[in-house]
């Protein structure tokens, strides 16, 4: 009968055998995961050398710019003197005020003065306190005068509650009416009696 301890040898060979050929077989890897691991890390390679160059060339441009906050503060600390300044041109006479225009002329030109700011003078019409609005009436037409926005509340005042028998001068933006017709509109930045 043969022992215990004789057949536990022949046995070692073979499990030494079997490990030997799997572990050969396990760590060998197949050509075209290692085509596949060799092409990542070229890969790998040129994105750090593209990296490397963008890092230089951020570098330069920080370069440039600390130079150029170091100029910067330089100039703040110590201003340089202002140049001598010529002698200025002899000043212009200030050229008179326009003539204010005519409600005529105003509703004659109100396309060419669509949005513009312009001053004209007429006598006063219907107020109508509750609109804060003020017709003016010619022969050619009416102007309806928005005066509500007035900055100067007495202003205001003084035409809601005034009886109006003098000209006024009107200064303000001219607003054409839609096509359905109407009245041109002045929203009103002055009033003068």
């Amino acid at each position: 009968m043969p022992s215990k301890r004789n057949t536990s040898i022949n046995i070692w060979p073979l499990i030494f055998l079997a490990l030997a050929l799997l572990a050969s077989g396990a760590c060998t890897a197949d050509k075209k995961a290692q085509e596949e691991l060799q092409q990542e890390i070229k890969e790998l390679k040129a994105g750090i050398k593209g990296m490397t160059t963008e890092i230089k060339a951020l570098q330069e441009k920080m370069g440039k710019l600390e130079a150029g906050q170091q100029e910067i503060v330089k100039l703040l600390q110590n201003p340089p003197a202002p140049p001598l300044a010529a002698a200025p041109p002899p000043a212009a006479a200030p050229s008179p005020a326009p003539e204010p225009l005519s409600i005529g002329q105003l509703l004659k030109n109100k396309e060419l003065l669509q949005g513009t700011r312009v001053t004209f003078r007429g006598m006063p019409g219907t107020v109508l306190m509750h609109r804060q609005t003020l017709i003016m009436r010619a022969p050619e037409g009416a102007v309806e005068v928005y005066f509500g926005a007035l900055p100067d509340v007495l202003t205001v005042n003084r035409l809601t509650s005034t009886t109006l028998e003098h000209p006024l001068t009107v200064t303000g933006i001219v607003n054409i009416p839609s096509r359905r017709g109407g009245n041109v509109k002045i929203n009103a930045e002055a009033v003068e009696f």
